[in-house]
């Protein structure tokens, strides 16, 4: 049985302000993170079969695992996300998995939508500052502080920020630890976008707790280490040694000054020092005092300090130059032709094999007349010979013929895979997964010749959407307009609605086709409603940026022409008519938290819902006035 309770569209945490949260929801991981898994194991396998098998998944609303851990509109559980990764790792089997994969994020495009709103950054510097807002988009266990702003170290001849990394007081940062450089590889690969190396990640402390970590971590269970703080000191059986052995010590972290801001970096003294009377700023932790390596891999390193009180990240990278600018925006140009040049070049491969193969046949047709020649020079001694040829030569001729018909159909396939991954392309915009698996498996026609029908068209709106943009960051508004519009979108998909168009804040739906359905104004009445009750939700997270959410939504029963409209370069399916003209006028005049309807979707839904008459409505178009219900809901 699966508590489909566990699988919403994110922490409620996102569009706030003021204090890092102390607790996290059981849903804190994005669906982005495991799609970086995924396309980082297919980058290496060609697949990423098993990933997601017997992982609880919301199955009312999803076909499979995959679906749900694809979309990166979702959330997860941690312990999916920890199997998830540890999954990825055995089937890749590298040492480091963990960072590499994280570290891929760049070079794959793996995070999703927010890879294009990065890319509108100037420089590694603005990723770096935003770093904040983009962990609270991937993960709801832990806060990102940046405690140095990016700026050049003479020194080092590098730019540094140091970042502050504290989870939520729910979350033991010990089963984080494989999390930890799979985070440190997202960061690294930062400055990539830029067309620059990847940034160099040091982390002088860390809140793990050694006696925790190594004695139930599944990543050092194998080496038996069997941790212990005796007194002031830390004690492993050494993997080489096979015997105990003190490794670390006790000391106390001394603050440094940073910006104003006190903070723990590493700089600490012995418990034998005398401290100073006003050491209360002092935190108790252990360093490491001996490196322990196995079959290349470090286990501990000399220097580390475990049982600090957060993590800190020490991020050094190159500084960011005009030249690397208009060297990105040539890659970034570039590299937009990836997906079609990738489907070209595995085309032509397969025109090379079948030519490779037709010149095989072309030389076996060459040595076969050598060996009629040599049959023509014998005697009745050559007689029984030249029967066997002939035998091999007819043998010959049909492979050839069998090779080649294999050929035409193995290119036939390809030219249908390629159709019907189009197609489904296609679907997937405007349909529900469901409806678009549907439409594959019966071989159904999509908007091929426009045709007219009865058929229900909703719009809707967001009321004083241009006031808010006015008075909101682009990262405030970027958040709330995409929970906005995920949420309204799967109240779209539950109600096997057609998405038309995405118009800024506004949505175009439509019901009645591709799938043709008897009830398509009670649906489109029904979705209006969930839709009017999930905005009274969402209010509550918009009061906190000093703005009411409100929407209007206008609908409309009538005939309609619905098909593809445009161009072979591109095409559009939509409908278009008088009577979505009508839907149109509705919404319009609509108060927040209203639903206007016609009188024919009124004529259809009267049994089902409550209204309230407002009166006759004039479109331009239409001779006779619209008759106008408001429904109560």
């Amino acid at each position: 049985m699966v508590d489909h309770s566990l699988f919403t569209h994110g922490p409620r945490h996102l569009q706030g302000h003021g204090n890092p949260k102390t607790v996290s929801r059981p849903n804190c991981i994005s669906n982005r993170n495991t799609r970086i898994i995924a396309e980082y194991v297919t980058s290496k396998l060609g697949h990423h079969d098993i990933l997601f098998d017997g992982l609880p998944y919301p199955s009312d609303r999803y076909g499979s695992p995959e679906h749900f851990f694809l979309n990166e509109d979702e959330w997860t559980t941690y312990d999916n996300f920890q199997q998830i990764l540890r999954r990825g790792k055995d089937l890749v089997g590298e040492a480091y998995f963990y960072f590499n994969c994280g570290a891929s994020t760049a070079s794959l495009r793996s995070w999703g939508r927010l890879d294009y709103f990065a890319r509108i950054f100037r420089s590694p510097d603005d990723g770096f500052r935003k770093l904040p807002f983009f962990n609270k988009n991937f993960d709801d266990t832990k806060e990102i502080e940046i405690i140095l702003p990016p700026s050049y170290d003479i020194s080092l001849g590098k730019m540094r920020v140091i970042l502050k990394v504290q989870f939520h007081s729910d979350v033991d940062p010990n089963r984080d630890y494989i999390g930890d450089p799979y985070t440190r590889g997202i960061i690294s690969s930062i400055p990539t976008i830029w067309g620059l190396p990847p940034a160099m990640v040091k982390q002088p402390v860390n809140p793990y707790d050694p006696e925790i970590l190594f004695n139930t971590e599944p990543e050092f269970i194998p080496f038996n280490l069997q941790a212990r703080v005796q007194g002031d000191f830390l004690t492993i059986v050494h993997p080489q040694e096979g015997r105990m052995k003190v490794v670390g010590r006790k000391i106390a972290l001394e603050p440094e000054t940073i910006n104003g801001q006190e903070v723990f970096l590493g700089k600490y003294r012995d418990f034998t020092e005398n401290l100073p009377g006003d050491a209360k700023g002092i935190a108790q932790a252990l360093l490491i005092t001996d490196t322990v390596e196995v079959e290349g891999r470090i286990l501990l390193k000399e220097g580390e300090i475990f049982k600090a009180p957060y993590f800190i990240l020490d991020v050094t990278y190159d500084r960011f130059s005009i030249f690397n600018r208009l060297s990105q925006v040539v890659k970034i140009r570039r590299d937009q032709e990836g997906p079609t040049m990738g489907l070209i070049e595995t085309i032509n491969q397969l025109r090379e094999t079948v030519e490779a193969k037709n010149q095989a046949y072309l030389k076996l047709e060459r040595a076969n007349a050598e060996l009629k020649k040599a049959k023509s020079r014998l005697d009745e001694y050559a007689r029984n010979l030249e029967q066997k040829v002939e035998e091999r030569t007819a043998q010959l001729l049909e492979a050839r013929e069998e090779l080649l018909k294999l050929n035409r159909d193995l290119e036939s396939k390809v030219k249908t895979q390629v159709v019907q991954l189009e197609r489904y392309r296609t679907l997937r915009r405007y349909l529900s997964p469901k409806l678009a698996e549907r439409i594959i498996s019966t071989g159904d026609s999509f908007g091929e010749k426009p045709k007219r029908k009865m058929m229900t068209v909703v719009f809707s709106d967001i009321r004083g959407f241009s006031s808010i943009t006015d008075s909101l960051e682009s990262e405030e508004l970027f958040q709330l307009l995409d929970r906005y519009l995920s949420e309204m979108i799967q109240i779209v998909y539950q109600h096997d609605g057609t998405l038309n168009k995405i118009l800024g804040d506004g949505l175009v739906i439509f019901f009645g086709d591709p799938i043709a359905m008897d009830n398509h104004a009670e649906k489109a009445v029904r979705m209006a409603i969930a839709m009017q009750r999930k905005a009274e939700e969402l209010k509550v997270e918009w009061r906190q940026y000093g703005h009411e959410l409100g929407i209007g939504i206008g609908i409309n029963t009538g005939f309609m022409t619905v098909g593809n409209i445009g161009s072979e370069i591109h095409r559009d399916y939509t409908v278009i008519g008088n009577q979505v003209n009508v839907s149109a006028r509705l919404e319009s005049i609509s108060e927040p938290g209203q639903i206007l309807i016609s009188q024919r979707t009124y004529s259809q839904v009267k049994h089902l819902v409550g209204v309230r008459e407002v009166g006759e409505i004039r479109v331009k178009g239409i001779h006779s006035p619209i008759k106008t219900y408001s429904v109560i809901w």
